[in-house]
């Protein structure tokens, strides 16, 4: 009895969610994303603030706001870790709390985020996920548009209103082609779904989210509130950039078609639209960037396995992007491969 009562005492003073701010060189943005966690309407709590070892002012100002707040606990890296999935694991592994909230470090919230999204968790136990709408704001926090187009082109119907669905459905349909949820901040997670899904891959660089959103969708129910209480940050993005220009982009995408294709009974119209769009995107990236010879093979020998009509598909595209506009595609060709070589023998 004295265990049980020590057990159940410990508990009671466990925080009901782990707050996760993963920075790394957001000085600019910490105080309003601090801020817009500190002022939310629910307030049982821990907040963990990591920073990835940046070369600007972020420690300074964490380690103020941490000196405010007893919830507050500071996790420094010594050296850079070079990559976000693995701060979110190193984070979610040192959370106390029953649920867990990925709190990008240049996004922000409004105050009735928690309150909304563990009231639709606490109201069923087999939802693993609840997620909110998002406004996109620019790097001066101006509202610049909404998702309306992005979940309108998949279901125009369904994000328009909050809904409770088995997470699988949602799998089934439409994570082939597209992230349904493309912002962590706008999520609260249950702990225990992450324990039995699994962390985030840290392999991947740009698309470790999107695999680790499937992964839970196929064990758990997913909420949806309609309100648009999580504001999105759009910026340049350097490193996604990079990844489309060195085929690492093109890379994940397929290593997640896999991964999808093993969890998930798959909507064959979307998971061809994806198809379409890497094979676009692989067509164009042979035009247009220096993707590693490697790198090719691995896209050509993985396509196959993925797509029964492979050759098909890439030759329809690579003919659309040769004979375009006036044969500008072949000219690009002629240009980077024939004058390029004749200029580097002379």
């Amino acid at each position: 009895m004295i265990i049980k009562n020590a057990i159940e005492s410990l508990l009671n003073e466990l925080p009901m969610v782990t707050v996760i701010i993963p920075n790394y060189n957001h000085e600019r943005y910490l105080p309003q994303r601090i801020e817009s966690v500190l002022k939310q309407t629910y307030q049982d709590f821990e907040l963990l603030l990591l920073d990835d070892c940046s070369p600007d002012n972020s420690r300074e100002i964490l380690a103020t706001y941490a000196a405010r707040d007893n919830r507050i606990k500071l996790i420094f890296n010594e050296k850079n870790s070079g990559s976000t999935f693995k701060q979110w694991n190193k984070g979610i592994n040192l959370a106390n709390g029953k649920y867990i909230w990925l709190a990008e470090s240049d996004d922000y919230a409004d105050e009735r985020l928690l309150e909304t999204l563990v009231e639709q968790l606490e109201a069923d136990e087999n939802i693993g996920v609840a997620y909110c709408d998002s406004w996109s704001v620019d790097e001066h926090s101006r509202v610049i548009g909404d998702w309306v187009d992005f979940y309108s082109e998949l279901d125009n119907k369904l994000w328009t209103s909050d809904f409770v669905l088995e997470g699988s459905q949602l799998l089934n349909k439409f994570m082939s082609y597209r992230n349904i949820i493309p912002n962590a901040s706008a999520v609260v997670i249950r702990k225990i779904i992450i324990m039995q899904a699994g962390l985030a891959d840290e392999s991947f660089r740009v698309n470790g989210d999107w695999v680790f959103w499937a992964k839970i969708l196929a064990i758990s129910k997913i909420a949806f509130s309609a309100k648009k209480l999580n504001f999105f940050r759009q910026h340049t993005n350097n490193v996604r950039s990079a990844t489309i220009m060195d085929g690492t982009a093109l890379i994940e995408k397929v290593r997640l078609l896999h991964i999808i294709k093993k969890i998930a009974a798959l909507d064959y119209f979307f998971y061809n639209k994806m198809l379409d769009s890497i094979v676009g995107l692989w067509v164009a990236g042979i035009i247009e960037y220096n993707i590693p010879l490697a790198r090719h093979r691995y896209l050509y020998y993985n396509l196959k396995q993925l797509d029964t009509s492979f050759h098909q598909r890439f030759w329809s595209n690579f003919n659309d992007k040769i004979l375009s506009n006036n044969l500008s595609g072949l000219k690009f060709l002629v240009k980077k491969y024939v004058i390029n070589r004749i200029v580097k023998r002379h």
